[in-house]
């Protein structure tokens, strides 16, 4: 059975809202920049040449024709002076204002009296939600509790998304501490620290029956939790935020 976070989320938004860890004191500038963009393609979920949006969804993506090969990644078809010439790019979804919950994956309005999904708060997260499936996840235990946050988001209040803590322990992450750095999920808003990492996530395939689950990026590692369907040599997505949604 899930267990309820351990501090309110309203204390914890507090710690993690201005996308801050304990050891963000001693960061370096250009690491803070390089959070605020995905470090894989929101289409292939593979890294290399990518281009990040400046939108509020911070997502990155193989812009260019001939990127993102080695995943067979239809990228965004730009050539390469098209993107040169570009002084900001803004997604499909940034520029039309509507994005996709990252729990049930429905593509809604996100900005002004229309707004039917939000964005968490943390300043270097980038993902929208409804109301009512953030407010299950923050508190899958207390149906009254979960109301009253649904209410208050959907009045205007913020709110800080759990992918934001770990989901074993509860606890933040600690980038300085190898041990406490995150493992996030890219299907789902759920995050483990490294020493917190289920066993059934392995990072290398140690015989033809386990499908590798987690590869370590520098200081972050990427995962598909337990709850991501997989076969043997595909992962089956489990919604659709990390396509790239065409818009006309």
């Amino acid at each position: 059975m899930k267990q309820s976070f351990i501090a309110s989320d309203e204390e914890i938004e507090d710690m993690v809202s201005d996308g801050s860890s304990e050891s963000d004191g001693n960061s370096e500038s250009d690491e803070e920049e390089d959070d605020l963009f995905d470090f894989t393609c929101a289409i292939c979920d593979n890294g290399g040449d990518l281009l990040g949006c400046d939108g509020p969804c911070m997502r990155s993506f193989h812009a260019k024709i001939g990127t993102g090969e080695d995943s067979y990644c239809d990228t965004l078809g730009f050539t390469e002076a098209e993107v040169e010439a570009m002084k900001t790019f803004l997604c499909k979804n940034c520029e039309y204002k509507q994005h996709q919950c990252f729990i049930c994956g429905v593509l809604e309005p996100s900005d002004g009296p229309t707004a039917k999904v939000f964005l968490c708060n943390n300043a270097t997260c980038g993902y929208f939600y409804h109301p009512k499936c953030v407010a299950r996840k923050l508190h899958p235990n207390n149906k009254i509790e979960a109301l009253e946050k649904e209410n208050k988001i959907i009045g205007g209040s913020s709110f800080t998304c759990p992918i934001h803590w770990c989901f074993h322990c509860k606890g933040l992450e600690d980038r300085s501490q190898e041990q406490l750095q995150f493992a996030v999920c890219r299907r789902c808003p759920k995050s483990y620290h490294r020493k917190c990492l289920p066993r059934e996530i392995p990072f290398e395939d140690s015989n033809e029956d386990i499908v590798t689950r987690a590869w370590d990026l520098s200081k972050r590692i990427l995962i598909y939790c337990l709850y991501v369907v997989t076969s043997s040599l595909i992962f089956v997505k489990c919604c659709l935020h990390c396509s790239y949604t065409e818009l006309s």
